[in-house]
């Protein structure tokens, strides 16, 4: 089983956000093992982008850490910054502008959480990379629901 990783650090500002989704994507597309299937690649696009402008917006001055890590055909999305304080998903008001990243990270991946890190804390998302399995398959590899950061 042939597993990817990238892992990269990204200044706390703006200009994040679209950087880590363009590394992801780059990274994705030139990992063989991994499905192009242009629905997982966006996924995986949105849920980079609500994790790091959540860093983004909460982390302070301190530079965000993006990990990135394929293997059994799950995609693993790790961002971890300097606040300790650990965020809660939470739906907003339907007039609220913001404070839905969670939300959706919770809704488009088949697994997510945050974790204290001796740092601060890591967000992070797994999603399932691989075709759908055929009607009244058993799903052949189940993933722990609970990781610790690195």
């Amino acid at each position: 089983m042939e597993a990817h990783q990238l892992t990269f650090t990204l200044p706390p500002t703006p200009v994040a956000v679209p950087t880590a989704r363009r590394q992801v994507r780059e990274a994705i597309a030139a990992w063989p093992t991994v499905t192009t299937a242009s629905e997982a690649i966006q996924t995986a696009e949105l849920v980079v982008s609500e994790l790091v402008t959540n860093a983004v917006r909460y982390a302070g001055h301190q530079a965000i850490s993006v990990a990135v890590q394929f293997c059994a055909a799950t995609l693993r999305v790790e961002v971890s910054d300097a606040s300790r304080t650990l965020p809660k998903p939470a739906l907003p008001d339907e007039d609220s502008e913001g404070g839905r990243g969670l939300f959706l990270v919770g809704v488009l991946a088949d697994r997510s959480g945050t974790a204290p890190t001796d740092s601060g804390k890591c967000c992070w998302a797994e999603i399932d990379m691989a075709a759908p399995p055929p009607a009244g398959a058993a799903a052949a590899l189940s993933l722990p629901t609970q990781r610790s950061c690195t």
